[in-house]
């Protein structure tokens, strides 16, 4: 089961009470005050339009919402969060094949975001900045993030997004500040797209598996929501898998909240079906393979962001590590993740520091990194084609960016009907192993910086003296005007990922078999 976080909370929110309940429906209050407009061509004007806090000033949530916590949640700025959810009447969560919960159609998640005017006494005034809803609507999932007025009085809906100057008092008392973003509507469906579709990433049940405070005992999330009867049936009985507390040094080893950190903060792009699935890295607690989560992994089309380093992480070395280097960066274009932080989560990069320093080297995996083309030099011949075709369809998921055998395949990369034609195998290898030793013509990638300080990175699809059109890593498109693009580079570096140490020699073989029989083109 994968586990993906969506937003932040720290141990200062964890006040939130959540009633007892009782062991049957029965118990489930009654759900007739909140308005969820499921049809909705836009999404409301002001956040008190939904009617989802009876108090917007306290967020006392009205009947049918109910806050909740997690185990874990992302770093944003160090924002103080609470959580909310609500449940249309008579409706329950469903389970998928893997156990996670599928919210029905009219249901809505609520995170809150607040800063502590003075952090040597938080708890006692925070100023009320941003809440996003992520509504679930007939035609799918909508994000959308409110902005709070000065008296905190009501959050008006954020289309193009805001910044904000947060000022407070440190734990010294010294007055410091910065400035907060707030995403705009486009910026929210990016982080929350998963397959070309918006959804929650966050909400998952070994998240959501803890102890809880409330009003009457100590109990678990989980099994208070299947005495409300929120649950379909039993399956919520079956769920038993809990997620480590990245935070709590008493709760798991360092590379297992290591892990966990990465996952939240980075995974919702960083999977097989995010955003950046063209960069090879898998950052999702699942991910057991050491170079798919980054462990001598070269960098992919990255630019500045790979500072120069080898690898994304190179064990024992967190100072030549691209990926703690890129997590400790605030410049747009290197730092991660790109959106929804200006500022550095410094106890979560010096867990990632610690956690690299104690991985140990491998001679064997550091020297295929560097030199793939005599490690590899035994899949130059033989091979199974018909596993080489799964491997390009299925497990290697190069379907995605390139065609072979199908008109409507993948554009990012070149046409590969016809490779086998028109290139040997020793040519192969080399785009397999070492893809940025030589791009093909007309798919160099350019990275892109725009007024909103966003980066994006990949090939030129189209261009014109106002707009330009790049490819993005899930095989579509995203067209600029230029007045939008703040700085534009060139790389020479290749979007696609090396599959060195991803797949094995024979693997290889059979891959390059596959490939060499096409020979027709398709366009």
């Amino acid at each position: 089961m994968r586990l993906s976080v969506w937003w932040i909370l720290t141990p200062l929110i964890l006040l939130i009470l959540i009633g007892c309940g009782g062991d049957s429906t029965s118990d489930r209050p009654k759900l007739d005050q909140v308005r969820i407009d499921v049809d909705a061509r836009r999404p409301a004007m002001n956040l008190s339009d939904y009617n989802l806090f009876s108090d917007l000033a306290t967020l006392t949530p009205n009947d049918g919402v109910l806050p909740y916590q997690v185990n874990n949640s992302q770093y944003l700025d160090g924002a103080l969060l609470r959580y909310f959810v609500y449940i249309p009447p008579a409706a329950k969560i469903e389970f998928d094949s893997n156990g996670l919960p599928n919210l029905p159609v009219g249901s809505a998640l609520i995170q809150n975001l607040s800063f502590p005017t003075d952090l040597r006494k938080p708890e006692e005034e925070a100023r009320q900045l941003e809440t996003r809803l992520l509504i679930h609507q007939s035609k799918g999932w909508v994000a959308v993030p409110y902005l709070w007025n000065e008296d905190h009085s009501d959050a008006e809906r954020s289309v193009v997004g805001e910044k904000t100057k947060i000022v407070w008092k440190d734990r010294e008392g010294e007055s410091q500040s910065f400035t907060y973003l707030t995403p705009d509507m486009n910026q929210c469906k990016r982080c929350h797209k998963q397959n070309d579709e918006v959804s929650p990433i966050g909400f998952t049940t070994r998240n959501l598996n803890m102890d809880i405070e409330s009003s009457r005992e100590r109990q678990n999330q989980l099994e208070h929501w299947m005495a409300l009867g929120l649950f379909t049936d039993s399956e919520g009985e079956t769920v038993n898998e809990r997620t480590v507390s990245w935070r709590d040094p008493s709760f798991g080893t360092i590379e297992e909240r290591a892990r966990a950190w990465l996952d939240i903060n980075c995974s919702n792009c960083h999977n097989p079906e995010g955003e950046a699935i063209v960069s090879g890295l898998d950052l999702s607690l699942d991910q057991d393979h050491p170079v798919r989560f980054g462990i001598y992994k070269p960098p992919v089309a990255a630019g500045r962001g790979s500072g120069g380093f080898r690898f994304s992480i190179d064990p024992g070395k967190p100072q030549s590590s691209f990926l703690l280097h890129r997590i400790r960066s605030t410049e747009p274009g290197v730092m991660m993740p790109p959106l929804g932080r200006s500022t550095v989560d410094e106890e979560g990069s010096q867990l990632i520091e610690e956690w690299i320093a104690q991985i140990r080297a491998d001679s064997e995996l550091e020297e295929r990194a560097l030199n793939p083309m005599a490690a590899y030099q035994g899949a130059l011949s033989g091979g199974d084609p018909g596993n080489g075709r799964v491997i390009f369809y299925e497990k290697f998921k190069c379907v995605a960016c390139h065609t072979a055998e199908k008109r409507g395949e993948g554009t990012v990369g070149p046409n590969l009907s016809d490779v086998g034609a028109r290139t040997d195998r020793n040519y192969l290898l080399e785009s397999l192993i070492e893809p940025s030793a030589r791009v093909v013509e007309g798919f160099e990638s350019v990275m892109v910086t725009t007024a909103d300080e966003e980066v994006l990175t990949g090939t030129i699809l189209s261009e014109d003296a106002n707009q330009i059109t790049l490819s993005n890593s899930a095989g579509g498109a995203e067209s600029l005007n230029k007045s939008e693009i703040l700085d534009r580079r060139d790389s020479s570096l290749s979007i696609m990922p090396s599959v060195a140490n991803l797949l094995s020699v024979q693997e290889v073989a059979d891959l390059l078999e596959y490939l060499s029989q096409q020979k027709t083109r398709i366009e």
